[in-house]
């Protein structure tokens, strides 16, 4: 009985071990900064700079005028305009097995470029604000509030589809956007966005 009751409580703790280690690997890095940018993660805020490593289940956030740029493990690459917040929930690179998942929660104005995950055969890649979720496969595209809209979404290459309970919307094109007036409105129309629209858009994630 006391061996029995030994080797579960080894396999319990190795178990742990295993997922605490995997909760301190870094999955990605800072790849580019400006202005002020922190990691909170187990309850200890810390500021981040070039190179940086970032984590699972970490929260990013930055400043006032600061941009951040993270270049995970797969080569993805999401960057954050000022005062933006991104959660690191789940991240898979698994190319051996063919699988990888991206599951980050953002505010604020981001850009995400898709890397190797995306191009996966079993690939679940996902980005939710606090009004849509945004579907990802092979994809750049920007989101974040614009235009007193509390979401707007613009394709700048590949497709992505966004959506809530209340409707989804599938951008297919270059160009092409959906803006969400506020939580539990569903997407709007996609249309191509006016230059002027795209510029400003972009300038809110672009380096000075």
């Amino acid at each position: 009985m006391l061996h029995w009751l030994t080797a579960i409580a080894v396999t319990l703790l190795s178990g742990f071990a295993v997922d605490h280690a995997a909760a301190q690997e870094a999955i990605g890095a800072v790849s580019r900064i400006q202005g002020e940018g922190s990691g909170m993660r187990g309850g200890a805020t810390r500021s981040l700079g070039p190179n940086a490593s970032v984590f699972l289940n970490e929260v990013v956030s930055t400043g006032k005028a600061a941009r951040l740029e993270i270049t995970f493990k797969d080569n993805t690459q999401l960057t954050l305009g000022e005062n933006a917040k991104l959660t690191l929930d789940r991240y898979v690179f698994d190319p051996a097995a063919g699988r990888g998942t991206i599951k980050f929660r953002l505010v604020g104005a981001f850009r995400f470029i898709s890397g190797q995950v995306s191009k996966l055969a079993g690939s679940n890649v996902s980005v939710t604000t606090a009004v849509a979720t945004v579907g990802i496969r092979g994809t750049e595209f920007w989101g974040g509030p614009i235009d007193d809209q509390a979401l707007g979404v613009f394709l700048i290459e590949g497709a992505v589809r966004v959506s809530n309970a209340a409707g989804a919307r599938i951008l297919n094109r270059p160009g092409q956007g959906t803006n969400i007036a506020t939580r539990g409105v569903a997407p709007g129309p996609v249309t191509l966005w006016p230059q002027d629209k795209v510029q400003r858009a972009i300038a809110t994630v672009t380096f000075q």
